[in-house]
């Protein structure tokens, strides 16, 4: 889990239009959501008015989203290039929960679209009502598609019968960036324990400065990581317990430990608005320079020369470090899923054509290029000349190699309604309504009733 991406791409690709047929596979009807591989034409729109099939997809990179524009951009390069044979027809949902809230409706009435991101519980519900279709067969027949996958990212997603319900859309490396003049200010620098790092959080408080950039709103998204990096440096049962998938049991002496730092944090370390927060509020507090530090990905380091989302010159003061212990979260997303179980052929046909271009190498490029999102495998190349122009993301990538503990985050290995049950419950534990034990045993209970 400690790769370094260390080369560069050379990205061109050229959107021609599309007015021949395409080659692709078409998946039988097997009724058990398993996709059978033949070879194929594309048909070329619909026979009967030569309009083109169309694909529906749902996203919530839209707006003010990191990766708004590369998603704009993959997307209309797809329309282009296929045009007059597939089109994308796309739902915008404007936040992480509207997106999944709305897909989950969906699902429940198997009326999911034909590609989108199975975050959040979203896949397993598709599996479950047969919409979800096995990729893996589509992925083997196409050899150039899934080199730029890659066997990492197959086997992360893979199930234990090796079925492949899912893409991973980027490797993540996270860490926390910092405010490195507020540090300055404060005589600190990034801690390298977490009694470090709390005072840390004091000395930077009685320089005049919030530390940290919380949020309890959404998915508790960077709060959860700095639990998600407590729980998985506290030794090897820490660890351990980080890198598990969908544990029932929180109340751990890792997690209550992690869970009594945040609530600190969240009593004195960090904004008046963030019980409540969503990630727009923690994002913009940290680029507008009102907090010392943040917890997220690469993703967010375009914004920072932004000067629509940061403050001006603000690139230039923004650090980035591993968690206390040499911490790092470094997975893969649970990515894209197909759900064209039952659907014609033509827009199955289209659906894969889409989803591998979603997920390909020109794709993956752009994600990188525009959004910082760290691509699938090495065959994305970064150059000498891209590393020179995001030096945050060289720095991770560098830090990457120092890791002492990888782990996953809390998004990745949870069930979602533990997820959703940290944002109910960090509030109370703010404004000690309840106890880190207390804490512990209602998201327990919340994984238990998830089984």
């Amino acid at each position: 889990m400690k790769k370094s991406l260390s080369k560069v791409i050379a990205l061109v690709l050229a959107l021609t239009m599309c007015a021949s047929l395409v080659a692709c596979g078409k998946q039988a009807d097997s009724g058990k959501g398993e996709a059978v591989v033949t070879d194929t034409k594309t048909p070329a729109g619909d026979a009967k008015g030569g309009e083109p099939t169309e694909i529906t997809y749902a996203t919530f990179m839209v707006g003010s989203h990191a990766s708004a524009t590369a998603e704009a951009e993959v997307i209309d390069a797809f329309n282009k290039k296929y045009e007059g044979v597939y089109k994308v027809v796309v739902e915008e949902l404007p936040s992480d929960d509207a997106f999944v809230d709305k897909m989950k409706i969906l699902a429940s009435s198997k009326t999911l679209p034909d590609v989108l991101i199975g975050k959040n519980g979203i896949r397993e519900l598709a599996i479950e009502n047969g919409q979800a279709v096995d990729i893996k067969p589509y992925l083997d027949a196409d050899p150039e598609w899934k080199k730029f996958v890659g066997d990492d990212a197959i086997r992360y997603n893979s199930t234990e019968d090796g079925k492949l319900y899912s893409i991973a859309n980027q490797r993540q490396l996270i860490g926390y960036f910092y405010n490195k003049e507020m540090f300055e200010a404060a005589g600190v620098t990034p801690a390298k324990t977490w009694d470090e790092w709390m005072e840390n959080n004091e000395k930077l408080k009685n320089a005049g400065f919030t530390p940290l950039a919380l949020m309890t709103g959404e998915n508790a998204w960077t709060t959860n990581l700095w639990l998600a990096a407590m729980i998985g440096t506290d030794g090897q049962a820490g660890n351990d317990f980080m890198n598990s998938r969908y544990p029932v049991n929180y109340s751990t002496d890792s997690v209550i430990k992690g869970l009594t730092m945040l609530q600190k944090c969240l009593k004195d370390y960090t904004t008046p608005d963030a019980v409540g927060a969503i990630y727009a509020n923690a994002a913009n507090n940290f680029e507008q320079g009102n907090t010392a530090m943040i917890a997220n990905g690469p993703w967010m380091c375009p914004d920072f020369t932004d000067e629509t989302k940061s403050a001006p010159g603000f690139g230039d003061k923004v650090g980035v470090a591993l968690y206390p212990e040499n911490g790092l979260i470094s997975q893969f997303e649970v990515g894209y899923i197909l759900c064209t179980e039952g659907k014609s052929e033509a827009e199955t046909a289209g659906a894969v054509e889409f989803l591998k271009f979603k997920t390909g190498e020109y794709a993956q490029s752009v994600f990188l290029e525009k959004a910082g999102v760290l691509p699938l495998t090495e065959n994305i190349e970064l150059s000498g000349d891209y590393r020179a122009a995001n030096p945050l993301l060289a720095e991770l990538i560098e830090l990457s190699g120092d890791a002492a503990y990888t782990f996953e985050n809390i998004d990745n290995t949870a069930y979602s309604a533990v997820v959703d049950e940290t944002a109910v419950r960090y509030p109370e534990l703010a404004y000690d309504e309840c106890t880190p034990a207390e804490f512990a045993d209602y998201i327990s209970r919340a994984a238990e009733l998830s089984k």
